[in-house]
């Protein structure tokens, strides 16, 4: 037991010697991996803000003298590290109070760019900013809308010397306005290459680094260039104003006249070439009331500025046949706006006095009629082809009309249509004074066509013989109705016939046409008559009723009788069949009596029994008066009584009437108690109800 307790001490003290003796080598590795993980961590910084995968990664620094004995040898780069570049921008902007420029195309601005070194990026003064080139980033895009100038010099390269922390710098340059450029403002984007430097102050070297970034200024175009192609959507030209060209007098002139016109024109768009400037010639009169001398009155102009004033000289002989009044006289103007097509138009006024009198002659509608197959008709079926005559009146007493059409208008009218083969124009070559003619179309009312009036519209253009152009524009009324088609069903007489009774006999009626039946009317004829005709209203298509007629008979025996239905359409037009109702009616109820009382008179002896029912009558009617008195003792008008209430006083309507009162729970009714005392005697009890009602006759009793 002793042997092993001392081998196991001798095991433990050789462990710790061992132990003890390796503390140097353990505290020498620790002090050789520190200045490895500082010189790794030292390589690798980088301040780069763009792509740096060609970023050579130097460290010269020879490690191989290391304190401590024991020869240490730097690794090679780990090149799968990915840096992470920085999103700030070497170089910015100053705010010093610069504005960007303003210009016009064609003008020469100038951009400044106060530069100043961005700390985030060098923070000291260890960093360094060497080989700054700055130069516009002129888009690929050679469109206007990107970049609106025009470039001066051939190159616009900017060199910067180096600049480190708190350096700052300006570089300006110089572009022409386009132009092609609009109004508009513009960004103008500069790019800067340039190269970081920093110092190594644990190795005793330098680190580089290529940086690329933008710099954005912006430029405000303030017209659109001659060679923008904008263009004004109103139109250029107009007549100038009287705050600009001072006051216009408008022309006067009469028939025959000749006139001479000087219009101020100011356009108030673009750049103008190209201009072209012609009156609009008219065959009316009212829009070009003058002679036409020239086949070309236009006007041309190579270059017209934007604000500027230019004058068209006219020379104009008045017709003969201008009317008097103002008139418009309109100019049309092609052109070219900032280098594109465009066009406009603008107006002026001349004034006729003492005018050629135009009032042409009335030509109108005199009247119309409708045929079908050459017979008159008072007005359109649906569905049947129809034709209008119009008769025209020329109604002046000098002139004749020429040239006289006729145009039908269908818009008032959607029932209406063309037939097939027609037309909606006729024609009359002339109409003397006070004459007429006769215009003919081939019209139809369409099948869903709704009944009543259709206003159809009818215009007129003619002349005088003198050219003068007049017109006319009317309107005729044309009724439209569709097929009626009342189905009657067959007739049911209620109760039996009798020449002294009256009978009800009812008829079932279906609308089967299109149209709504209207004022519907059933009378009774041949044997039967009625004291007024059986009144059913309106029925719609396709809609059903019946029609209840009450009659009398005036024949006996089996005849047929008839009904005579009736009924209009929407334009008033009546409707009439006949309906036939088989009877067979008996003789009256008082020869029916008569017959009776000849036949009771020959056998009165056999009916003694209903002798005894007679008397046994007449004895209960006795017993019942007398209960009567008994239960209801006469009325004395000396006692005390209710005079009257609300009005209505005692003896106003016979000499026993007046007001009494029942104490019956449920109030008054043909059975109810009345008390035998006077209302001032009655002796009142708890929960007692009073009922006052009016009498008559002591038992006809009304409240």
């Amino acid at each position: 037991m002793k042997r092993e307790t001392a081998k196991r001490v001798l095991a433990l003290l050789i462990c710790v010697l061992m132990t003890a003796s390796m503390l140097p080598t353990v505290a020498m590795a620790e002090e050789v991996m520190d200045d490895t993980i500082d010189n790794s961590t030292e390589t690798y910084t980088t301040y780069e803000n763009e792509d740096d995968s060609d970023v050579a990664v130097l460290d010269d620094e020879d490690d191989s003298g290391s304190s401590g004995g024991i020869p240490i040898k730097d690794e090679t780069p780990n090149t799968d590290i990915k840096i992470i570049p920085s999103d700030a921008n070497a170089l910015v902007l100053m705010d010093v109070g610069a504005q960007f420029p303003k210009g016009v195309p064609g003008q020469v601005v100038k951009i400044v760019l106060p530069l100043a070194v961005n700390k985030e990026y060098l923070p000291s003064e260890k960093y360094m900013l060497r080989n700054i080139n700055i130069y516009p980033d002129i888009p690929s895009d050679s469109s206007v809308s990107n970049w609106p100038f025009e470039l001066i010099y051939t190159s616009d390269l900017q060199r910067l010397k180096d600049m480190s922390y708190n350096s700052t710098a300006e570089v300006w340059y110089e572009f022409r306005i386009s132009e092609f450029a609009s109004q508009g403002r513009y960004a103008v984007p500069f790019k800067v290459n340039a190269t970081v430097w920093r110092e190594d102050a644990v190795n005793g070297t330098s680190i580089t680094e290529d940086v690329t970034f933008k710099i954005t200024a912006y430029v405000t175009v303030t017209d659109n260039g001659d060679m923008s192609g904008v263009t004004t959507s109103f139109g250029s030209l107009q007549v100038a104003g009287t705050n600009v060209d001072g006051s216009y007098t408008v022309p006067t002139g009469t028939p025959n006249q000749t006139i001479s016109m000087r219009i101020p024109v100011i356009n108030v768009g673009g750049t103008l070439t190209g201009v072209t400037v012609t009156p609009v010639v008219s065959t009316s009169l009212d829009e070009f009331p003058f002679v036409v001398t020239s086949s070309n009155y236009s006007q041309y102009f190579s270059y017209w500025g934007s604000g500027e004033i230019k004058y068209l000289d006219y020379t104009f002989t008045v017709s003969p046949f201008a009317t008097s009044g103002n008139k418009s006289i309109n100019f049309k103007a092609t052109y070219f706006e900032n280098s594109a097509p465009a066009e406009g138009t603008f107006s002026t006024q001349i004034t006729i006095i003492d005018g050629y009198d135009a009032s042409a002659m009335a030509v109108m509608v005199k009247e119309y009629k409708l045929y079908v197959d050459d017979t008159e008709v008072s007005g359109l079926m649906a569905g049947e082809e129809t034709e209008l005559r119009l008769t025209v009146i020329n109604n002046s007493k000098v002139d004749t009309a020429k040239k006289v059409i006729g145009s039908l208008v269908f818009t008032n009218a959607p029932g209406l249509t063309l037939a097939m083969g027609g037309t909606d124009t006729a024609y009359a070559d002339t109409i003397k004074p006070g004459g007429t003619a006769t215009l003919k179309y081939k019209i139809m009312a369409k099948q869903d066509a709704e009944v009543g009036p259709a206003m159809l519209g009818i215009n007129l253009t003619y002349e005088t013989t003198e050219a003068v152009a007049g017109k006319a524009a009317q309107n005729i009324m044309l009724p439209i109705s569709q097929q009626m088609d009342i189905l009657a069903g067959t007739p049911e007489v209620y109760g039996t016939p009798s020449k002294d009774k009256e009978a009800t006999i009812s008829v079932p009626l279906t609308n089967m046409g299109r149209a709504k039946a209207m004022n519907i009317r059933v009378m009774a004829t041949d044997g039967m008559t009625s004291p007024t005709p059986c009144y059913v209203g309106d029925l719609l298509a396709g809609g059903s009723t019946s029609a209840d007629v009450t009659v009398s008979f005036s024949k006996i025996g089996a005849f047929v009788g008839k009904l005579i239905l009736q009924y209009e359409d929407a334009n008033g037009e009546t409707y009439s069949q006949d309906i036939s109702v088989p009877l067979a009616v008996a003789e009256s109820s008082a020869d029916a009596d008569a017959n009776s009382v000849n036949t009771q008179k020959s056998g009165t002896g056999s009916r003694w029994w209903l002798w005894l029912i007679v008397i046994l009558l007449v004895l209960f009617i006795i017993a019942v008066i007398i209960y009567v008195i008994i239960r209801y003792p006469e009325y004395d008008p000396s006692s005390t009584y209710v005079s009257s209430i609300n009005g209505l006083a005692a003896f106003d309507t016979s000499g026993m009437d007046g007001w009494m009162y029942t104490d019956s729970a449920d109030g008054w009714s043909t059975s109810c108690n009345i008390p035998m005392v006077g209302g001032a005697d009655y002796v009142l009890t708890e929960g007692a109800r009073i009922t006052w009602f009016y009498t008559t006759n002591y038992g006809i009793y009304w409240g």
